[in-house]
């Protein structure tokens, strides 16, 4: 009773302090453990460029650095998190060490190329297509990564990142995620141009079409956890961007909001598409808010 008391305060004390009081934060914290990954997305130039991973005793200190400053969620990321060590330490030694330090939900970004065997409250496995599509912006085979999908029990949604391969993929891959993986659910987030405009950008018109796409598939029962007004918010060029509830900690320092933030442009562009859900729910959208419970606070009850 002790531990679902302290969780219900924390609940409390995260939705008055951030819904309420309307507080800066910090709130989430994305760790990056490690930068290294064993793919070379074309959408990507993160990885391996230091080649370098927190050791353990590093991650104690900022988990509980930040969890001392109220954050209650942390997403671990790389790189591919998955490829972290420190000795015969793993991923899942760094989940342990979380929920130990008191964090209310810890989630895991992975590529989906290694098992999934960390027991977080919710793993984002990212597929951005079908096929040939998905080998083109990856690398390597579609079933490489969806034979994971299939295997794994634990909670989990899609991360497919929408870009001009992929744009005119998205019903049809809901449709076989609805299909071959019944219960699946996929969050869609847009190309961020972080190193400047590409082939992969979406023109104004080309987003205003994806969004249109993802809303008919919204009204056609399909597994979208996107709320409207949150893909509103994207179109709408992030307003309100950067903020200041969510940090993120490489080896190389701590950032507010992104890594890219500075960047001249990144912001208006950023479709990275959870912080509008987060934003619009602090504003009083309810579908926001739906989807904010959803994701970030999957598995509330655990």
């Amino acid at each position: 009773m002790t531990g679902l008391l302290r969780r219900f305060r924390d609940y409390a004390d995260f939705g008055l302090r951030f819904f309420v009081l309307r507080r800066e934060g910090p709130f989430v914290l994305g760790l990056v453990t490690n930068d290294s990954c064993n793919l070379h997305c074309i959408d990507c130039r993160v990885a391996d460029i230091h080649g370098t991973s927190m050791p353990f005793e590093r991650i104690r200190a900022v988990l509980t650095r930040y969890y001392r400053k109220g954050v209650r969620f942390v997403y671990l990321e790389g790189g591919e998190p998955y490829l972290w060590r420190d000795g015969a330490l793993r991923l899942k030694d760094v989940v342990a060490l979380a929920r130990e330090i008191g964090y209310l939900k810890v989630h895991v970004y992975t590529n989906g190329t290694r098992p999934i065997d960390a027991d977080a409250d919710l793993t984002w496995i990212s597929i951005d297509g079908l096929g040939d599509t998905f080998e083109k912006v990856r690398g390597i085979p579609f079933e490489r990564v969806w034979r994971r999908v299939r295997a794994f029990q634990g909670p989990h949604a899609i991360v497919f990142v929408i870009n001009t391969i992929n744009l005119f993929q998205i019903r049809e891959f809901l449709e076989f995620c609805a299909m071959e993986s019944p219960g699946t659910r996929v969050f869609f987030y847009f190309h961020t141009p972080y190193y400047g405009i590409d082939a992969l950008y979406l023109s104004r018109p080309q987003r205003q079409a994806a969004v249109d796409e993802l809303l008919a598939c919204k009204r056609d029962g399909l597994p979208v956890m996107n709320s409207r007004s949150g893909l509103e918010f994207y179109l709408a060029g992030n307003p309100g961007t950067p903020v200041g509830f969510w940090w993120v900690v490489d080896q190389s320092g701590e950032y507010r909001c992104c890594r890219a933030a500075e960047t001249p442009g990144v912001c208006e562009d950023c479709g990275y598409a959870m912080c509008g859900e987060i934003l619009q729910a602090r504003n009083g959208r309810p579908d926001a808010f739906r989807s904010l419970v959803s994701s970030v606070g999957a598995g509330l009850c655990r």
